[in-house]
């Protein structure tokens, strides 16, 4: 019952444009935002739905969004709007990292990726950042999630 309830709640959000409100990533100025350390992150995101989407700089795609599952226990869950993929998250150098062991990204499974996590201070948006990429993605919301 709570996959289902899971299930249906993150197709709604993929399916609904009326709740991501997006930004041109790329006229973000990133000496404008705070950048979390490790236990920021930990505490923003851990037992957490979190929605947003990713730039359309970097797929070439307007409107590509997620929805992502972050779990206490270093598991995570992530579903786009063709891509359904799970795997393990841990903090490195105050960066979050995850490697995906169950679906397809295009990265090798037994290596973990980092970003750097920022902040413009609004309650559940962040900004996911990668040298040489820049901001690729933007939360718009994070909900706790309860047992």
């Amino acid at each position: 019952m709570k996959k289902l309830l899971i299930l249906l709640f993150s197709l709604f959000f993929l399916s609904s444009p009326s709740v991501f409100a997006q930004e041109d990533l790329s006229k973000i100025n990133i000496d404008n935002l705070k950048r979390l350390s490790g236990s920021e992150i930990i505490s923003a995101f851990s037992n957490t739905l979190s929605w947003g989407y990713y730039s359309k700089d970097l797929l070439g795609v307007e409107d590509y969004r997620y929805v992502e599952h972050i779990y206490a226990n270093g598991d995570f869950d992530e579903v786009t709007e063709d891509t359904e993929v799970s795997g393990k998250w841990k903090i490195h150098d105050n960066q979050i990292c995850s490697k995906v062991t169950k679906g397809y990204t295009g990265f090798p499974e037994k290596m973990f990726s980092c970003i750097s996590v920022y902040t413009d201070f609004n309650e559940g948006e962040y900004y996911f950042y990668i040298k040489g990429i820049g901001l690729y993605a933007k939360s718009n919301g994070v909900m706790p999630l309860i047992d």
